[in-house]
């Protein structure tokens, strides 16, 4: 008779991931469409490397060595020609770019005011600040036109620029809105790898 062990999960956490873990998970980078080469071999560097997991009967996965049925597959990574802006992440990046100043990156609300208001609040009431009270800058009204456009003002910006412009808002100033910086931050939800 076996022992059966039981355990009880105290909860399960979801998160984004950094462009350096996606690097730390990734067993192979992609860097060739090319799927075969001309003996018919998986080509190095491409969408069937056989780092990503064993793919033909016979064939041994190069990153644990399992055969087709035993193995799992790896993750690889491919490093994008431009930023994009992931659809799953666009109330993110709008709410860093509406709470948090564009020039300093600070939450757009006074400090006195920090303890009268929950995390939640803190949020809306910033979107509605039109000067950063801690440099003085205007900020221009930020408009989301779905799915991914944003603009500042009448111009548009492009997710480059959203990316720098979230970069600069540090983990203290996130964490006023109750976001939790170890495991997201909004300048992940536009990919670079």
């Amino acid at each position: 008779m076996k022992n059966i062990i039981r355990k009880k999960i105290g909860e399960i956490k979801f998160s984004l991931l950094s462009p350096e873990k996606i690097k730390k998970l990734s067993t192979a980078k992609i860097v060739t469409p090319e799927l075969y080469d001309i003996d018919g071999y998986p080509v190095d560097g491409g969408l069937m490397d056989l780092r990503l997991g064993a793919i033909d009967p016979g064939v041994r996965c190069r990153t644990c060595g399992g055969r087709l049925k035993e193995c799992l597959g790896h993750s690889g990574s491919i490093d994008l020609a431009r930023p994009t802006i992931h659809l799953k992440y666009v109330p993110l990046i709008e709410l860093g770019l509406k709470c948090f100043c564009h020039s300093c990156g600070k939450l757009m609300i006074e400090e006195k005011d920090m303890t009268k208001y929950s995390s939640s609040q803190r949020a809306k009431k910033a979107k509605e600040a039109k000067k950063c009270p801690h440099c003085q800058s205007v900020n221009e009204k930020i408009k989301l036109d779905k799915p991914t456009n944003f603009y500042r003002g009448k111009a548009r910006i492009f997710p480059t620029e959203i990316r720098e412009m979230l970069v600069n808002i540090s983990d203290s100033e996130l964490k006023k809105i109750g976001v939790d910086t170890a495991g997201c931050r909004p300048e992940w939800g536009v990919l670079t790898i």
